[in-house]
């Protein structure tokens, strides 16, 4: 089976459209959404509809989402602004799709959640040794897949080896572990912040027992005017450019 496993798409139609498209033609079984569906960009329910259309899509609770619809998160005051704006905006069946996502999937031995499995509603960004040690001591998962952090990135249970993953045009391939346990971040969709501002997804072939990481262009200067013309902050426009 291969597995569409992406994240972090903020409202931004444009980049997911190119995802899918391009996810389209690699022969894809799944789709899995990691969160942050809402939030930063200007088309909200427009994504979602995107999401609804797709064949048998597990789609998970990010912080954003969470914001909406009235869980406490911590984020700053420009964050807040979209997520006040979101809430302004989004469909009643929006709302519902928001509502039926749920913290952590399972699948065997494969794991996936939008931050960290160990404590998911806090939110925490496994980057650093302690957040890294609490994901692989809390999932037994051989394999988690996660996003939040908006950098792809493959980190290694032995010495909690972490390698960033650089793409060019090709997609970077990746083999999984056969004695070590895994953790996979797919980037963000709509947000890149790794100083590249191709949209971020990636692959699980669980036949071939490989990761591939791709990255794709798409129209960011129409997300940025739709931003602005939403009167959302400049910034949210401004970054896509420069994918940080």
């Amino acid at each position: 089976m291969r597995v569409a496993v992406f994240s972090d798409i903020h409202s931004n139609l444009e980049a997911l459209e190119s995802v899918l498209e391009h996810a389209s033609g690699q022969r894809v079984d799944r789709y899995v959404c990691l969160g942050d569906v809402v939030g930063y960009g200007a088309n909200p329910n427009e994504c979602i509809d995107v999401l609804r259309s797709l064949p048998d899509c597990l789609c998970l609770l990010g912080n954003h989402d969470a914001a909406v619809l009235g869980v406490h998160v911590n984020m700053n005051r420009e964050a807040w602004k979209a997520i006040h704006w979101t809430r302004e905006h989004l469909t009643m069946s929006g709302l519902w799709f928001l509502m039926a996502m749920e913290d952590l999937a399972k699948w065997g031995d494969v794991s996936f959640c939008h931050s960290n499995p160990y404590d998911p509603r806090k939110w925490h960004y496994v980057v650093e040794r302690s957040p890294i040690s609490s994901s692989f001591a809390r999932s037994k998962a051989k394999i988690l897949f996660i996003g939040h952090t908006h950098v792809p990135v493959v980190i290694t249970r032995r010495n909690f080896f972490c390698v960033y993953i650089r793409s060019s045009q090709h997609p970077m391939v990746v083999p999984v572990a056969e004695r070590n346990r895994q953790i996979f971040n797919c980037g963000s969709v709509g947000q890149p912040r790794d100083g590249d501002p191709r949209a971020s997804y990636l692959i699980y072939d669980d036949q071939k027992n490989i990761i591939e990481f791709h990255r794709l262009a798409y129209d960011h200067e129409q997300a940025g005017k739709k931003i602005l013309a939403a009167g959302l902050p400049e910034d949210f426009a401004l970054r896509l450019a420069h994918g940080h």
